[in-house]
């Protein structure tokens, strides 16, 4: 894998197929954004409709001249496609080009390895790497790594691309095993968690869109914020109060993009799963961007993916800030049913606050419920239950503060106890 450590001067080359529902402009604007948070310095963009991708190019033979025509008399060093290129179509070009040619997944994988800043994130980038390299190993000719055979290998005449192969394969297996190993640490934590009966929420959106912004705003973090793009790679979650008397789970996750590289979600899965425990999603918009509905649409698709689409959520617009007051109040009658927020400011927090409480509150009972002073079967069903917010011992009775799932309610009315809401 390449990964930039110097300023390189990148020709980027966007081309639009007939599938994609996103305009060239559009394209262009976010892939340039994306190769100047690696550091690249961006000297020309071509922009063009493709009818029809070529088996050999991916482009024409005659859009691949026009390149090289540029690239012999500009002062360009790296030819990078916002597409996914096949291994033999990105060694063509570079043979046309004669300097480094990269693909979209190639330039998102660096950027996620400058970011990756845990183990289970540096990881996960690694895994996604090597799932990337190992159908691009060619070989060319028979180059004996060794003479002698033994176990686990091939014995005589094992070529030096086989190793490779090998290799990578059980680097690959390794990785895996590690982070399920850290999934099962996660997994306790989780358990935990559900034990206490904490509702979960979880921040999900287009990267950049200001949920670790909004994340350290709620729960009066300092998770590192950036206008860079997948600065948060890992789930980070706290206890945060929302209401007097109800904590919840706040959660940041990794940012989605326009066409997420199926590896890279594969590669992820283990972080995204935890969106399957999530008891609501707020989905984070940025509302200055000029392609709102596309933006939404993308990370749809993504939880559409992960098996999310039908979870609640709330959809939250952020960065109001950025707005002129004419052009908020235009959204805001556009959007009623949505939330806007200014994660910077804290403008709307409050309003956002309680409609995560009401969402979350929905399939819950706040009750006072006062129990027999013998009956700690009772008492031990709603720890188990539920969420014990106070308890007060009477002389006969013991009267319990609880939030318990409306699915348990009917327990409560067979054992003929005592109490009122909250």
């Amino acid at each position: 894998m390449i990964e930039t450590s110097k300023k390189e001067k990148a020709l980027l080359v966007v081309a639009k197929t007939k599938e994609e529902s996103w305009s060239r402009q559009m394209l262009s604007s976010e892939f340039k954004a994306l190769v100047l948070s690696t550091g690249i310095e961006v000297k020309k963009i071509i922009d063009f409709n493709l009818n029809q991708p070529n088996a050999s190019l991916y482009i024409g033979k005659g859009k691949a001249a026009e390149i090289k025509e540029i690239l012999e008399s500009a002062d360009i060093n790296v030819v990078i496609f916002n597409t996914n290129l096949h291994y033999s179509q990105q060694r063509n070009l570079e043979d046309i080009f004669q300097i480094k040619t990269l693909d979209r997944t190639q330039l998102i994988l660096d950027i996620f390895a400058k970011h990756a800043k845990t183990k289970e994130g540096s990881l996960q980038v690694e895994l996604a790497q090597l799932q990337y390299l190992l159908p691009r190993l060619r070989g060319k000719g028979l180059m004996l790594s060794r003479l002698g055979g033994g176990i686990g290998t091939l014995g005589p005449g094992e070529t030096k691309l086989e190793v490779d192969r090998r290799k990578i394969s059980e680097k690959i297996t390794h990785i895996k095993q590690e982070i399920k190993q850290i999934s099962r640490h996660r997994n306790l934590a989780r358990k935990k968690r559900q034990r206490q009966k904490i509702p979960v929420c979880s921040l999900v959106g287009y990267t950049n869109a200001g949920k670790t912004t909004l994340f350290n705003l709620l729960t009066k973090n300092r998770q590192k914020t950036s206008s860079n793009l997948f600065t948060t790679l890992n789930t980070v979650a706290r206890k945060v109060k929302i209401k007097e008397g109800m904590d919840i789970i706040i959660s940041d996750t990794v940012g989605f993009i326009h066409r997420l590289p199926p590896n890279l979600i594969d590669a992820f899965k283990a972080t995204l799963e935890e969106l399957n425990y999530s008891d609501l999603l707020l989905h984070l918009v940025d509302a200055s961007a000029s392609n709102i509905g596309q933006i939404r649409k993308s990370v749809d698709q993504v939880l559409a993916e992960l098996n999310l689409i039908n979870k609640e959520k709330i959809i939250v617009f952020n960065k109001i800030d950025s707005l002129d007051q004419i052009t908020l109040e235009k959204m805001e009658r556009s959007y009623p049913e949505i939330i806007f927020i200014s994660a910077s400011t804290g403008e709307g927090i409050d309003r956002l606050k309680k409609e995560i409480y009401h969402y979350l509150s929905k399939n819950f009972l706040e009750l006072i419920v006062r129990v027999p002073i013998l009956r700690m079967d009772i008492m031990n069903f709603f720890h188990k239950n539920s969420q014990v917010l106070k308890t007060k011992y009477g002389k006969d009775n013991i009267s319990c503060w609880i939030r318990i799932s409306r699915s348990k309610l009917s327990f409560l009315k067979k054992e003929n106890l005592e109490m009122e809401n909250l």
